[in-house]
């Protein structure tokens, strides 16, 4: 009983904007919710972004808080329905990467080896334009395919770290080529995840 009537309260505090209660909220299910997450996905990286979107969903859905009566079950289907989504959107691409890889299994055509080639200058222009340390994390995670983790090993930096500077780099690539009109979202994908 102690229990429901403390989390009724946080869920009230949080409603109201308070971090501290959201952040205690936080410590107190972030096992949880990665631990269901991990279960379903088996891989770390995927569960520990799954961990945060779950967290910012409730964040900013904070105003209907008061309103749950289990926040459990409201964790584990929030937690759900982002890797469900998540699964979709790996099928959608799947399908168009193979898609697209019988459509070009015979001989590119000149134009899109020429389109091809010109949107990995921009890239590799984009990358140049970046800070040294965002630059080499980028690198090592596209071009020698090295997990956050190796990376954070490597160059003896914490895995947050790693994982803001690679988003923050991809994503100022991404808005590059958007600029220059050589993006799309399949090619962004294929080429640099």
């Amino acid at each position: 009983m102690k229990a429901i009537v403390f989390e009724r309260g946080l869920l009230n505090r949080i409603s109201k904007d308070d971090r501290e209660a959201f952040r205690v909220l936080y410590q107190q299910y972030i096992p949880l919710v990665y631990h269901f997450s991990y279960s379903i996905l088996k891989d770390s990286d995927a569960s520990e972004e799954i961990v945060q979107c779950v967290f910012v969903n409730v964040w900013e859905k904070r105003v209907i808080l008061n309103r749950i009566d289990n926040i459990k079950a409201y964790l584990f289907r929030v937690t759900k329905n982002l890797i469900l989504n998540d699964l979709k959107k790996q099928q959608i691409i799947k399908k168009s990467v193979t898609h697209l890889t019988v459509e070009n299994s015979g001989e590119e055509n000149p134009e899109d080896q020429f389109i091809y080639k010109e949107s990995m200058l921009l890239a590799e222009e984009a990358i140049s334009k970046l800070s040294p340390k965002r630059k080499l994390i980028v690198e090592l995670r596209t071009k020698q395919n090295l997990s956050l983790d190796e990376i954070a090993d490597q160059l003896q930096i914490s895995k947050n770290v790693v994982k803001k500077q690679f988003y923050k780099g991809t994503a100022f690539i991404k808005d590059y080529l958007i600029k220059r009109g050589r993006l799309t979202l399949l090619w962004f994908i294929m080429h640099w995840f």
